[in-house]
């Protein structure tokens, strides 16, 4: 989330719905990774700090976990966001509890923790993925231009593929991308501190980047002026009022000089993409769960991936 105030006030009215449902703790203190683990350790495991999962990523979903009573003994939803964390870091939900990562917990019962949990962290990406306020745009603007001097961006605009297991059905191949692997097509729109801005997570591998965009929202709200600004596109995008693309056969001194800076910019976006991938290797593993999960699991991610951005700052 890009204003931190809004961030604080939505993590404390989280916080104080955790409280009124009076969530209890079950984990033993032998079994309790948040004590079990140096920082670094536990940081390697998951990709959060501890502070962070408990007092951040837990109070997200634990309204929606938490049981009232003992009955069944169902699992407390520490061990659930830790186990969902675990397989964002290793994509897979096997053996998770055999090395004493989180409890022992059976394939089948991760399985279904990783959908809970995956939906529910999804289900607040709009809270937490979103363009700035207009009163905060000029600043965006301005960090853009520090990094290479290219004036008026508001973000960069491109998409990266994320691998998939075969979903079966006549129309599989419709997810083989230009590689020749099975994919979804995720477009996303990146800032000057590398956090998302936008997230289209619903298109398959043979969809071009240009075709995705065009049928986006985010194409509607430049047009419409309700975005003002224009976004960094590559050479796969259409040159626009709103969409700036390099060119293909600079022929002038100043037309070198703006796709060096070009160039130079995108590559926040670059390194936006290699981030999120390297915090969380399941997208770069491949994700061998239903199509309607993995599409959870993307957003669940990118919003991850926004929360540890604001959580690291200042």
């Amino acid at each position: 989330m890009d204003d931190i105030a809004d961030f604080e006030e939505f993590i404390e009215h989280t916080k104080r719905s955790r409280d009124q449902i009076g969530l209890r703790r079950y984990l033993r203190d032998n079994d309790n990774p948040f004590e079990k683990y140096t920082v670094e350790e536990f940081y390697s495991r998951y990709r959060f700090k501890q502070e962070t999962v408990k007092n951040v990523l837990v109070p997200l979903v634990a309204p929606y976990l938490a049981k009232p009573t003992r009955r069944g003994m169902p699992f407390a939803p520490e061990v659930m966001v830790l186990g969902t964390l675990r397989y964002y870091a290793t994509g897979t939900c096997q053996n998770l509890g055999a090395g004493g990562d989180v409890v022992n917990i059976c394939q089948q019962s991760m399985s279904r923790i990783v959908i809970v949990v995956s939906s529910l962290l999804a289900s607040q990406l709009k809270n937490v993925i979103k363009f700035p306020p207009p009163a905060e745009l000029p600043n965006v603007k301005k960090d853009f231009y520090d990094i290479a001097s290219f004036p008026g961006l508001i973000g960069c605009l491109g998409c990266m593929h994320v691998r998939i297991k075969n979903p079966g059905g006549g129309m599989a191949e419709v997810f083989r991308n230009s590689d020749g692997w099975l994919s979804i097509n995720v477009q996303a729109v990146t800032g000057p501190k590398l956090q998302f801005y936008d997230l289209v997570v619903r298109w398959p591998g043979s969809c071009h980047s240009s075709f995705i965009y065009n049928y986006s929202s985010l194409k509607q709200r430049l047009q419409a002026n309700q975005l003002q600004g224009i976004l960094l596109g590559d050479s796969g995008y259409e040159l626009s009022p709103v969409v700036t693309t390099p060119y293909a056969s600079p022929n002038s001194p100043a037309q070198e000089r703006y796709n060096r800076s070009h160039s130079e910019t995108r590559r926040t976006m670059d390194r936006a993409f290699a981030i999120w991938k390297k915090r969380f290797p399941c997208l770069q593993i491949g994700l061998s769960v239903k199509l309607e999960t993995i599409v959870a699991v993307i957003c669940a991610c990118a919003t991850l991936q926004n929360l540890a951005i604001c959580t690291q700052r200042p």
